[in-house]
């Protein structure tokens, strides 16, 4: 309740005050993710991308990376993966693992399967929840979001602890994610990680019988607008 009472606080002072308490909050990120859209060639099909993969894994490694991680996620709709388009998610520590990234890429002539858009998306990540999924695949859901006006994630933490501290009560098996663009706009994307999509279903359900649930779903929206979600199915390559 503690938390409750202080972040009502916030949303009743002036928007001044927001910004004065996100001098001194800041999110600690723990790593970069950049991601990209690509779609397959005409005549292309998902077996040639899986041909391509441990040729890209063997020489991204012998450029000395090796510590970065690489996921292929494919858009679910209705339940129903598709094959034709998908996203590159390179979450990486060093600024130049993305160079390496695209360099490789490119000697492996990548473009002749795929065709990627060149704006990359950086973002600057951090884990809300403890525990990480390393079972493959996994099932991501993604929301892009904006704070509104006068709030940050200085007003918005409070929320998230709280929300973490729910998920850990009830032994939830979900990884969530918080990223920040570099730029200085007031998008933040949040991402859900799932065993399965029979998972994300159980846990919706279980979180919409929980009483907290609605507080922190008010707490949320009093804050942030969010866009319908994104759904994938990712996959790890390195």
């Amino acid at each position: 309740m503690i938390c409750i009472l202080i972040l009502s606080g916030c949303a009743e002072n002036s928007k001044n005050s927001n910004l004065e308490l996100d001098n001194f909050i800041k999110p600690k990120y723990s790593f970069k993710e950049s991601s990209f859209s690509c779609k397959l060639v005409s005549g292309q099909t998902l077996n040639s991308v899986e041909r391509f993969i441990p040729q890209f894994v063997d020489s991204y490694v012998k450029m000395g990376r090796g510590t970065e991680e690489l996921y292929f996620l494919f858009p679910v709709t209705d339940d129903k993966t598709d094959t034709q388009s998908f996203n590159l998610l390179l979450q990486h520590d060093e600024v130049d693992a993305v160079d390496s990234f695209n360099l490789t890429l490119a000697a492996l002539s990548f473009d002749d399967i795929a065709i990627c858009n060149s704006a990359k998306i950086v973002r600057n990540s951090l884990r809300l929840t403890s525990n990480k999924i390393n079972k493959f695949p996994v099932v991501s859901e993604v929301l892009q979001c904006n704070y509104k006006d006068g709030f940050n994630y200085a007003t918005i933490k409070l929320v998230l602890e709280q929300f973490s501290d729910a998920l850990v009560k009830n032994n939830s098996p979900v990884e969530i994610i918080y990223s920040e663009g570099e730029g200085p706009d007031n998008s933040f994307q949040w991402t859900n990680i799932f065993l399965s999509l029979e998972s994300r279903k159980d846990f919706i359900n279980l979180w919409q019988t929980l009483d907290i649930s609605k507080e922190i779903q008010e707490l949320l929206i009093e804050q942030s607008t969010c866009q319908s979600s994104k759904v994938y199915r990712q996959y790890k390559v390195l």
